[in-house]
């Protein structure tokens, strides 16, 4: 988004302190100018342009909830202020009030017609929104007045790689950074089109790039690590992932616990401390990290995990580990850590990766009676198509059980379908046919899941948890991946050094046609019963 201090023609009471205000916001001093602004709007209530630039002042400043005071001053002052509306606009959406502000971008539009940057904004918004067509519309429309406007390129490349369209979203990145070559938002999204392309040199030279032009820019960081993690440069890309806890989605932790007085762990002996550590995203990567326990434990501390409720069951099985939920008021502690940031403290390189497999155990009571409802004759299959559907991309790395049909046709073989979530839908449109056994709803946790696949004899599935899952109990698992992997795949390569008994089955080219991949699997798994 765009905001700048509003040029106006000095009103004759208080034109003098307007002048000074502006000098003042313009050479960064906001705190004098913010004082300024009011001291205006004290003795000229009417003065928009003053409400305008104190809103500005306050945005900058992150106080949105008061910019949105000060933009709607400005606009009661002067009702047709387009540039108030499109500035009312992003403080709105910075607080997430998406249907507002793309209605607030509208009225300064209608006002404005012309007014490249509220098209521009009011894209980003419906981006927020996931509506990604009419966002195309915006920032086209914005680029038709303004031809130049290298947000609105960076903007719109953003969403084209939404869309699938990476030629589409790397043209766009390219006129952006041809635009204005410091595009720092520009060149990240470059990077992020030559990622979903696998060319992983030219997206690590652009992000570092951007970092030259900011150096303190999250964003780049962040996804220079992905970048590095896919080349397998584990040591480079730890520090760099620690910039995640910069990013805005990352807040949550704060927003549920607050902010811990106690110390972050560096790596050192524990001697005896309790060190409190906790899932910070997905269920999948809490299980793949999970692994790293027994050496925080080898430190010699007391170690407490705090994770997601439907692993609790799970993870209570590791030794030295006591596992609590992450949405309950947390047991005192000493120190702590996020659970993704193990690796880089313990120095875990590509060759030193924890793979003492398994490191996760079914529930023996569990295995045998699920093992009397799966029956214990024939090859068995078990089977998941989807991942969590609010997990950003996730319909390019979810097949979905239309592409998983031709698999039923395989002879010698039963399947256990294990899908649980959004991906049961597809069931109501593909019934499952006789040689599938469908036990999704009466799993309650991934114990039950995991003494499920101890009964089978390979597991197939997207990249989701239940791969991670398969993985660290040991069991033979297919991982049907896209064609730009998560950044733990590396590319070109079928094993992992994260699971000695994954098999990656990658997708041969970018979008959302499964079918070479899934003929070649159909074909694999006849050989294993031929």
């Amino acid at each position: 988004m765009n905001i700048a201090v509003q040029p106006v023609p000095l009103l004759p009471l208080a034109g003098q302190m307007f002048v000074e205000a502006v000098s003042r916001h313009r050479t960064g001093q906001i705190a004098e100018a913010e004082a300024l602004y009011r001291a205006i709007l004290a003795i000229q209530p009417a003065h928009a342009e003053a409400a305008y630039n104190l809103g500005v002042a306050l945005q900058t400043q992150g106080r949105l909830a008061d910019a949105v005071g000060a933009y709607r001053h400005a606009i009661a002052a002067r009702p047709d202020f387009a540039d108030a509306y499109s500035n009312l606009g992003t403080a709105l959406q910075d607080l997430g009030q998406f249907d507002e502000a793309v209605a607030i971008y509208r009225k300064a539009i209608a006002m404005k017609p012309d007014f490249a940057m509220a098209f521009g904004n009011l894209g980003v918004a419906l981006k927020e929104q996931g509506k990604f067509d009419e966002a195309i519309v915006a920032y086209r429309n914005a680029l038709a007045i303004q031809p130049d406007y290298d947000a609105a390129y960076a903007n719109l490349g953003a969403v084209l790689l939404e869309q699938g369209d990476t030629e589409g979203a790397l043209d766009a990145c390219r006129r952006a950074v041809a635009a204005n070559p410091r595009t720092v938002i520009g060149l990240c999204n470059l990077g992020a089109s030559y990622k979903a392309l696998n060319r992983l040199d030219e997206a690590e030279a652009t992000y570092r790039q951007a970092l030259a032009l900011r150096p303190d820019f999250p964003e780049g960081h962040f996804s220079l690590a992905q970048i590095l993690l896919l080349k397998g440069d584990l040591t480079a890309a730890w520090p760099e992932y620690e910039w995640r806890w910069k990013l805005r989605e990352y807040g949550w932790l704060k927003a549920m616990h607050g902010e811990f007085a106690q110390p972050r762990w560096g790596g050192e002996a524990l001697h005896g401390k309790t060190i409190l550590v906790y899932a910070e995203q997905g269920l999948g990567d809490t299980i793949q990290f999970a692994r790293f326990l027994p050496e925080v434990a080898a430190r010699g501390g007391r170690v407490v995990l705090a994770v997601q409720r439907p692993l609790m069951a799970l993870l209570s099985q590791l030794d030295g580990v006591t596992v609590v939920p992450l949405d309950k008021p947390l047991p005192p502690f000493d120190v702590h850590a996020p659970l993704l940031s193990l690796p880089g403290l313990l120095g875990t390189s590509l060759e030193t990766i924890p793979a003492r497999i398994p490191y996760l155990r079914a529930n023996p009571a569990g295995i045998e009676r699920w093992r009397a409802r799966i029956g214990g004759a024939g090859f068995k299959v078990g089977l998941v198509w989807a991942g969590n559907p609010s997990q950003r991309g996730d319909r390019f790395r979810s097949p979905r059980l239309p592409a998983f049909m031709p698999l039923f046709a395989v002879p010698g073989v039963d399947f256990v379908a294990l899908q649980l979530g959004a991906g049961r839908d597809d069931i109501a449109t593909n019934p499952l046919p006789p040689n599938v056994l469908d036990l999704g709803p009466e799993i309650a946790d991934f114990a039950d899941t995991a003494a499920i696949m101890a009964g089978l004899d390979l597991v197939i599935t997207s990249c989701t948890a239940p791969l991670h899952l398969a993985g660290a109990l040991g069991i033979p698992v297919w991982g049907v991946i896209p064609f730009a992997p998560h950044f733990f795949w590396l590319l070109e390569r079928s094993d992992s050094p994260w699971y000695p008994t994954l098999r990656l089955q990658r997708q041969d080219r970018q979008g959302q046609d499964w079918s070479a991949v899934v003929d070649r699997i159909a074909v694999e798994l006849a050989g294993l019963r031929g």
